[in-house]
């Protein structure tokens, strides 16, 4: 690869100087620039190197997967040669090309053209494709090819010249880091001191920046590949289906590294988002593998029992599971490695080992900075030891034993996961497949500890009888070796690990494996054993055995009868000795035992940094050549070209004038002249001729006019040359050399009258011809006419000339001071000019304005800000000098962004006020005070005011344009500039209206670009170069949309104005509460910025957000009183049609209420947030909110309840909190506070405490209703009341509502669903909380309904409404219920009175529970004598009557038969028998 590289010739000081030898040529003719514009060498390569890339990236997609190249070696090699063109062209190929082809006429710097090689061939094309390539091929070789592209890629991005062969050099590696600031690298060609000027840090940042975005693209397209490649079912050929697995296992193994080294660089760059965005995948890439190790081998049906690990896969199968097993193990060490500490615990070596610069080929947990809220060391650490902990186990047991579902389950719930495993922490689900197996291989390990320490046995290491371990799978020869490997590695390269795993292969290696309770084969075993005993005796011999205590250990399992290595044990214990002494012993000692060593970052590296210097010296060298004549060829050049071409003037003043001289020959040998008079005089004598003098002025016209100036314009009166309406006397002024032709033609003049001549005075006279003479008499008398009328067009023709000329002079002069005065010239004359329609360029600007601001209005016809922008309008047309200077302000901007921005001399151009601020002064201070009322004197006036609407409107126009069309990179470069701009400005503006601002909101109204990036990414016939561009302009948009809430936040903080600060506030919580347009994204933003920012900075900030809050909840209540009425008669249409379906009481209904919540969630959100911070705010949120007539704000609230109760709960208690907003909330706002105690208890984890029970109980006493308690306020706390409170209570609960008493019911059990089925024994110690189905339908039989007051018939329908609630009370539930009752009734106990009813109304709704009613209900009820009790019996009768002719064999014959024969005819003699036939 490296001699195709060497094919591309790279000489940068040739390219260089050629190409500023083309650029200062071309800027000589304006034609010839454009042609060269069309074969720009670098847009040809670029051209060039996609059509190959597209050409390899075909033949790869149609390979057909299997050897078709004798002369390779396997499938795996012919598909890398494949791509080896792609990955040349990707790493080396496309840096050399951009590098050697990019010229200054086409791209400012380098940087642009490695940027934009960069982004057309890999991140459009290769990355891309291959990831889908890797996630969705059908041919398991193309997907391992496009996984092992990404690690080739990684690498070679690394080597010189290629992308992130840019790096920085610390002081302590460099003595001559001036030379290239502080890096080095050839990825930017080489640098020469002596002949350029080293790169400013800006750019030396951007520079970092563009290296750490490109890892971070090929990382997490590496993770996200691999990650796709791990996921079970990927083939329906189990074969295919592990074999691309092992290859995505060993992926993500070299990916762990690189991938965590960059989260930590994000973290130390306090670049939080970012470390996530890699951090997330990398976690769910890590959680992919080990499910593949320790979930996917039950399915893969790899599980063994008893310790034999009885396979029954083919042999294809298990060979392609082995190779699986054989990965994840190794993937698992470097999980360990990457999640644990280098340091040896209790050392002082921890704190240099934090402080030493470290490889990219290592990571560990001092690689990572602190301060991260999600990523800390003590979450990794936790996955570092249960990996570990598997790893002891792989070893101690030979297999992975069979975990209880129990276990699972548990550790998922501690861990707050789901049933799928997943959790609000990346972290979490990783430990949830980890700890479940850790933790089983610990309680074995436990327990064989105890048995020892019960039998009195001396051994230390006790043998483990692995015929009653259940494994899901055992490790067979390979996977063995490497899991000792791994356990023998951690020790010596992760210290705190040293003792575990000495401890866990002295075990292994007394207790070896056995033929019997192995399926490892007997030359396997001996493997084994032979590996166990070399990696304890490599453990022995290491120095860190003796410091961390683990020699005895060593020694005793090396020694014993099972190794019989006594001899080398004792050798290698006194080397171990030796060198842990050496380590604290002196000078001396270490120079008997002639061991060499050096002082800690000790070491001669000046060497080393000459070297390097010399190295640099030597490849920058060359950019010296043909340096010093570049300048006499650009001049030649120059004179090459003649007049008539259009010449731009250089930007300096001795080349400007140079080229003026130089093009003194090529003038026209006779000129055009006006003539003296009126234009109708046709007969002037040639003596009247006016003739204009020879100035510096009149060349540069000619030359910038491409001469043009030379001829008069008749028609325009007010030109440089006068034209001729004015005639100018000049004849004092005539040449020497006219004078002396003229001499020569009269024959005589004396040398004294020359002489006088010369020294005399130029007497210049100007009249005015008569036509305009009295064309302006008449306009002082204000007649009309058609002179008239020609002379006011002429005048604003001028004017407006006039005012363009100098617009744009102010662009092109260098000296800033002057740019300035001109800017202020033009805003004075452009607000004087008033009437004056603009020409040529402006012109263009203002159509492109008003066609702009036309389609704003369109997009926001709905918002309250179309009336703003309506009146930017109507001003552009009243002031249309104004507004077009304003348009050509920003796209100018555009224009000289870039050589602002490389121009070192521009260093303080920030401070000079662009021609926009220019205008909004003179705006603001010509402004009659006495005339204006107090409020416009306080915002300077409604000049003022539109003006700076007019200008934001400017911007947002720019913006949408960008929008529109993402691929126009004009329009992109105008929209970047306008919003930085607007920015700058904003801070800059002596007042800010609220107006103003919340018209500059609307660019946090990216909905437009969100939606067309998603449909692009959908799209099936969009090209690349299109998908990125729209994801480029979302990103933009996104990007001004966070520029506009910093401009809010820094008025609201830095802004010393009451009135400007409000403003801000109102604003930035319009956004939150979705008042003002903004896509999701940004509302979020906002929301965040006014309560985590401005809420928290000052106390007057705080009340303009409550206030501002407050108002934004009013304005939503009045918005759903309003629309009450529409969205009432929606809902009933709705239901009308859905009259069949269960509803959720808390989903929209219709359309119409959809909308509504989600314009009223809002604004309820924001106040939530305010809430938790006040709580005394929650009074006002429950007074507005429960309005007559704002339904839908109170559904709103009660969706978003669990926040406000949750977050309060944990911030202030939640006893307190109840008891608070229970004396802050009136009658009328009872629903809310019933929703905000409800959602005050857990819904999962341990109970309701005890003081929250108690504050239910104390809120039900004290809000009693015509003096009778409403059970309502102790419904959220009952799961967590005694049972036996419960059941004398329930009384209560059967009394009210069928709603209420439904929920208490489910109150009662939410916590109790493992239990049911069962009716619970009361313990001695502990009370029962809750009640189970079961016991609810026992205690509801039971039921003294006459002592609570209550008719018998509400206690009948209590059970009626249980048993018609079939989804929840079961027929188990039932069965139970009545199995329990019939038990109790045999121990002496009566039926309770509603017993045989429920057992007749169950007939009727269970027909599954026929056969146990009449095969054991009924004949139980027999036995206890049911036909005692008159009323029972008489149920009991007409219940075998349902069933004694019962369906599919099922019959109560048997019990009625086993009456006693005097019931048995007193059963008969009521239901007689049928006679069959």
């Amino acid at each position: 690869m490296a001699s195709r590289r060497n094919q591309i010739p790279i000489d940068d000081d040739d390219n260089y100087s050629q190409s500023s030898q083309n650029s200062d040529t071309s800027s000589l003719d304006l034609e010839e620039s454009t042609a060269v514009a069309a074969l720009d060498p670098l847009l040809s390569a670029i051209d060039d190197l996609e059509g190959r890339i597209v050409s390899a990236l075909d033949n790869f997609k149609l390979h057909p997967g299997v050897k078709s190249n004798p002369a390779s070696d396997s499938i795996h090699a012919e598909l890398r040669d494949a791509l080896r063109p792609v990955l040349e062209i990707a790493a080396h190929i496309g840096p050399a090309t951009a590098r050697a082809q990019w010229r200054p006429a086409f791209r400012q710097s380098v940087d642009v053209a490695i940027q934009e090689v960069y982004s057309r061939l890999n991140s459009d094309i290769i990355i891309p494709i291959l990831l889908e390539s890797a996630q969705s091929d059908l041919i398991p070789a193309k997907r391992a090819a496009a996984l092992g592209f990404f690690h080739n890629l990684h690498t070679e991005y690394k080597t010189a010249g290629s992308y992130l062969d840019y790096v920085e050099i610390s002081q302590a590696q460099t003595q001559a880091a001036t030379m290239t600031g502080s890096y080095t690298g050839s990825l930017y060609g080489v640098f020469d001191k002596n002949a350029h000027s080293p790169p400013s840090r800006q750019v030396l940042r951007m520079r970092t920046g563009q290296k750490a975005q490109k890892v971070a693209e090929l990382l997490r397209y590496w993770v996200e590949g691999s990650t796709a490649c791990t996921v079970p079912g990927a083939f329906t050929d189990t074969k295919a289906d592990g074999a691309i697995a092992s290859r995505a296992v060993i992926s993500s193994s070299a990916v762990i590294r690189p991938a965590l080294r960059h989260v930590a660089e994000k973290i130390s760059s306090a670049d939080d988002a970012g470390a996530l965005r890699l951090f997330i995948p990398l976690m769910r890439c890590i959680r992919g593998v080990l499910k593949r190790l320790f979930t996917a081998q039950a399915q893969s049906g790899a599980g063994g029992g008893g310790g034999g690990g009885v396979n029954v896969m083919n042999a294809g199968d298990a060979q392609s599971f082995d190779a699986l097993k054989s990965a994840c193990i190794k993937f698992l060490e470097i999980v360990v490695v990457c999640f644990s500490s280098r340091a040896q615990p209790g050392s002082s070596a921890g704190r240099r080992a934090r402080q030493q610069v470290t490889s990219s080929e290592d990571f560990a947990l001092e690689d990572l900075p602190m301060g991260h809220p999600i990523i800390t060391r003590q979450s990794l650490e936790e996955i570092g030891e249960d990996a570990f902990t598997v790893l002891r186990g792989l070893v101690t047991i030979g297999g992975q034993v069979k975990v209880d579902s129990g276990v699972i389950s548990d550790v998922m719930l501690s861990l707050g996961l789901d049933a799928n495993g997943q959790g609000s922490s990346p972290t979490a689900a990783i430990l949830g497949i980890l700890r479940p197996n850790s933790l089983t291989f610990l309680e074995i390990e436990s327990t064989m500890q105890k048995a020892a320490i019960e039998a009195n046995d001396d051994d230390e290491f006790p043998a483990l009888d692995r015929t009653n371990i259940d494994t899901d799978f055992n490790l067979n020869q390979k996977s063995y070796a490497l899991a000792i490997n791994a356990v023998s590695m951690l020790s010596t390269n992760r210290p705190t690990f040293f003792l575990d795993s000495a401890t866990c292969l002295a075990m292994r290696t007394l207790d070896p494996p056995v033929i019997e309770q192995s399926s490892l084969t007997k030359a396997a075993i001996m493997s084994v054993k032979s590996h166990l005993r070399a990696s304890c005796l490599t453990l022995l011999r290491n120095s860190l055995s003796v410091t961390m205590r683990a020699a005895d250990i060593l020694h005793k399992a090396l020694a014993s009868d099972v190794c019989g290595m006594e001899i080398q044990a004792d050798k290698a214990l006194k080397m171990a000795k030796q060198a842990a002494a050496l380590k604290t012993a002196g000078r001396a000692a270490r120079n008997r035992a002639a061991i060499y060593y050096e002082w800690e970052g000790g070491g001669d590296q000046s060497n080393d940094m000459n070297n390097t210097n010399m190295k640099v010296d030597a490849l920058s060298s060359k950019r010296r050549r043909a340096g010093d004549d570049a300048l006499e060829r650009m001049r030649a050049a120059k004179a090459a070209r003649g007049l008539g071409n259009g010449i731009q003037l250089p930007n300096s003043m001795a080349d400007a004038s140079e080229l003026i001289l130089i093009n003194l020959g090529n003038l026209p040998s006779s000129r055009a002249a006006a003539t003296i008079g009126d234009k109708k005089s046709k007969s002037q004598t040639s003596d009247q001729k006016r003739r204009r003098p020879f100035t510096l002025d009149y060349f540069v016209d000619v030359i910038m006019t491409n001469g043009d100036s030379l001829a008069s314009d008749e028609n325009r009166w007010y030109g440089r040359d006068g034209g001729d309406a004015w005639v100018m006397d000049i004849s004092a002024l005539v040449s020497e050399d006219e004078g002396d032709d003229d001499e020569e033609m009269s024959g005589s003049t004396s040398a004294a009258h020359k002489s006088s001549k010369k020294r005399a005075p130029a007497p210049v006279t100007f009249t005015l011809d008569m036509k305009t003479a009295n064309a302006v008499d008449a306009t002082s008398k204000s007649e009309t006419n058609e002179d008239v009328q020609l002379f006011k067009d002429q005048c604003d023709v001028a004017a407006s000339d006039a005012f363009e000329r100098i617009l744009k002079r102010s662009r092109t002069v260098r000296d800033k001071s002057t740019a300035d005065f001109a800017n202020q010239i033009a805003a004075r004359l452009a607000w004087s000019l008033n009437k004056v329609k603009p020409m040529n360029e402006l012109k263009e600007a203002n159509d492109g304005l008003a066609k702009g601001l036309i389609q704003i209005s369109e997009k926001h016809e709905k918002s309250d800000t179309k009336n703003m922008i309506e009146g930017a309008k109507s001003f552009a047309e009243q002031y249309p000098l104004v507004a077009s200077s304003i348009q050509f302000d920003l796209e100018t901007k555009a224009q000289n962004v870039s050589s602002i921005e490389n121009d070192t001399s521009t260093s303080s151009s920030s401070l000079i006020p662009s021609l926009t601020q220019r205008l909004l002064n003179e705006a603001y201070l010509d402004v009659d005070k006495a005339e204006l009322g107090d409020e416009e004197a306080k915002t300077g006036g409604g000049r003022y005011e539109k003006t700076l609407e007019l200008y934001i409107s400017s911007v947002l126009q720019a913006c949408n344009g960008a929008d529109d069309k993402p691929a126009d990179m004009r329009k992109k470069k105008i929209a970047s500039t306008a919003s930085s701009s607007l920015t700058k400005d904003l801070s800059q503006f002596p007042i800010l209206t609220e107006k103003s601002l919340e018209l500059a909101s609307l660019l946090c109204d990216i909905d437009g670009i969100t939606k067309k990036s998603d449909a692009s990414k959908r799209a099936t016939n969009q090209n690349l170069a299109t998908v990125a561009a729209t994801n480029a302009a979302k990103a933009a948009a996104e990007k001004r949309a966070r520029t506009i809430l910093g401009a809010l936040r820094d008025a609201a903080f830095q802004r010393s104005k009451f009135e400007v600060r409000r403003n801000a506030v109102n604003c930035a919580v319009g956004i939150a509460a979705g008042r003002l347009p903004a896509s999701h994204f940004v509302e979020e933003k906002g929301l965040q910025l006014v309560c985590n920012i401005l809420y928290p900075k000052a106390s007057d900030l705080a009340d303009h957000v409550v206030a501002a809050a407050t108002s934004e909840l009013e304005r939503a209540a009045d918005y759903a009183i309003k629309n009450n009425d529409r969205i009432t008669e929606a809902n009933k249409e709705a239901q009308s049609q859905k009259s069949n379906q269960h509803l959720n009481p808390m989903l929209p209904q219709s359309d119409a209420e959809k909308t509504a919540l989600d314009i009223v969630r809002k604004p309820a959100n924001l106040f939530i947030a305010l809430c938790i911070k006040r709580p005394e705010m929650i009074e006002a949120f429950l007074k507005t909110s429960c309005r007559g007539g704002a339904g839908v704000l109170a559904k709103a609230v009660r969706i978003n309840m669990p926040k406000l109760a949750r977050a309060t709960a944990k911030k202030y208690g939640a006893p307190k909190m109840a008891l608070q907003v229970a004396d802050l909330a009136s009658e009328t706002e009872t629903p809310l506070l019933l929703s905000f105690m409800d959602n005050l208890a857990p819904g999962t984890g341990s109970p309701p405490s005890q003081d929250l029970i108690d504050a239910c109980l104390k809120i039900q006493s004290g809000r009693t209703i015509d003096g009778e308690i409403d059970p309502r306020y102790i419904i959220p706390v009952i799961s967590g009341m005694k049972r036996s409170e419960l059941e004398a209570r329930l009384p209560e609960f059967v009394a009210v509502e069928d709603n209420v008493f439904r929920a208490s019911l489910r109150r009662m059990s939410e916590r109790l669903a493992r239990q049911t089925f069962s009716f619970r024994e009361e313990p001695e110690n502990e009370p029962l909380l809750g009640m189970t189905l079961c016991e609810q339908m026992v205690y509801l039989h039971r039921m003294d309904f006459a002592a609570a007051s209550l008719p018998q018939k509400k206690y009948l329908e209590a059970i009626r409404f249980c048993l018609e609630d079939d989804e929840v009370y079961t027929d188990r539930v039932i069965m139970a219920a009545l199995d329990h009752i019939s038990g109790t009734f045999l121990n002496g106990e009566s039926l309770p009175l509603a017993y045989m009813r429920t057992i007749i109304l169950t007939c009727s709704k269970h027909e599954t529970l026929h056969s146990w009613i009449c095969h054991e209900l009924l004949p139980r009820l027999i036995k206890g004598r049911v036909y005692n009790d008159k009323r029972q019996w008489e149920g009991w009768m007409r219940c075998a009557k349902m069933l004694e002719s019962g369906d599919a064999g099922v019959s109560s014959l048997d019990a009625i038969e086993r009456l006693p024969e005097e019931y048995y005819h007193i059963y008969r003699s009521k239901y007689p028998a049928k006679k069959h036939g």
